[in-house]
């Protein structure tokens, strides 16, 4: 007889997506971080293309800086930062600690939901034009009127001026 295990126990997608197994989910977040560099892996390629003739004749500018921007996002945000929590913090940590599953794991399962909603919402965000990417240095706070304002107004420089 096969042992039953976190891989074998049912083959479904049905399975695989409304599963309550720490292990599970942490397979399920690798995948999406495998997606996801494969995703900024593409746009990094087409940047490196882009860049390896001297006229600009593969994509626009605005596509070139939406391809920056979004090869960007993709690595740091979708790909390194979640890449240790997520796929090793759900499949180690419980196995050290000898809990049998996680404290709350449909919670768990609803973060890679929320994960995967948040991955497609930015690359639409970024793909559709709604991110502005010609201005990457322009951060807030001084890239406002009001904060400009407030750089120019006496009461900004008012305790440099009051040494003696």
């Amino acid at each position: 007889m096969i042992d039953t295990n976190y891989l074998n126990a049912e083959y479904s997608l049905r399975s695989w997506l409304f599963t309550t197994d720490h292990k599970r989910i942490a397979i399920l977040y690798f995948a999406s971080l495998i997606l996801f560099f494969f995703i900024g892996g593409a746009a990094a390629t087409a940047i490196r293309i882009e860049l390896a003739t001297p006229q600009a004749d593969l994509v626009s500018s605005d596509m070139y800086n939406r391809l920056f921007t979004m090869h960007g996002i993709i690595m740091v945000w979708f790909f390194l930062i979640p890449s240790i929590p997520n796929t090793l913090g759900n499949f180690i940590v419980p196995l050290m600690i000898g809990a049998r599953d996680l404290a709350f794991p449909r919670l768990n399962l609803l973060s890679w939901y929320l994960f995967m909603l948040g991955g497609a919402m930015t690359l639409f965000a970024v793909l559709a034009g709604g991110i502005d990417t010609g201005r990457s240095t322009r951060r807030s706070p001084r890239s406002t009127p009001i904060a400009m304002l407030w750089l120019r107004s006496p009461v900004s420089s008012f305790p440099a001026s009051r040494r003696s």
